[in-house]
């Protein structure tokens, strides 16, 4: 009896010991790996003060061309990506202060086309604005240039439209990009003003888009 108990007393210290050495390794690998997870955290928080955040509703019209909503300070970042020489703002409210102020640091000229922002049935788009304001797109000078107004929606929608009309758009192509950005808030108004503007009187300025460039 005396020599079983001791037996027994043997393999429990013996399973004992064999437990701590699988336990401690794996302790020892779960200390680093949360210690790694750690680190790599660090570096992820340190990176995000460098990421860009584009203005609302922001996109690329052509080559020189882009369109947004109102760009916050948050996004005086990323529009410095883009080396911009010209904005158009397409709103009758004057310019923020600090927007002015990122515009003179950055040597960015603003060119802006009070349009009110009516909602229907009481929408005036005036014709002679749109016109003018696409003389400047058609500009080169004033590129890079961004396009924009409140939501990048309506005004800005309509400009694009009427631009991609002297860039020899279909209808239905020109209203599915307007739609793909005013999307539930899409006016008929819009649509019927973009379709009836007459680009006669402008075939004569040149249009430097690279869609119209054709290969030979």
């Amino acid at each position: 009896m005396q020599l079983a108990a001791e037996l027994q007393r043997t393999h429990h210290r013996h399973q004992r010991q064999r437990q701590q050495q699988d336990t401690t390794p794996m302790c020892r690998q779960i200390q680093l790996t949360i210690s790694d997870h750690t680190v790599a955290g660090d570096a992820v928080a340190d990176d995000g003060e460098d990421l860009f955040i584009p203005p609302l509703n922001f996109a690329m019209v052509d080559n020189g061309i882009f369109r947004s909503g109102f760009p916050e300070p948050a996004n005086f970042s990323f529009l410095q990506t883009l080396g911009l020489r010209s904005i158009i703002y397409l709103c009758p409210e004057p310019y923020p202060e600090a927007n002015m102020e990122f515009l003179k640091s950055n040597g960015i000229k603003l060119f802006q086309f009070g349009i009110e922002g009516h909602k229907e049935p009481f929408v005036n788009i005036p014709e002679d604005t749109i016109r003018e304001a696409l003389e400047v797109v058609l500009d080169v000078r004033n590129h890079p240039v961004i396009i924009h107004c409140k939501r990048g929606k309506h005004r800005t929608g309509c400009l694009v439209g009427c631009y991609r009309k002297l860039q020899k758009w279909c209808l239905s192509s020109v209203f599915d990009e307007y739609q793909r950005f005013a999307a539930a808030k899409a006016r008929v108004s819009d649509q019927r003003f973009v379709e009836l503007f007459d680009i006669s009187s402008m075939k004569h300025l040149p249009i430097p888009f690279s869609c119209l460039k054709r290969k030979r």
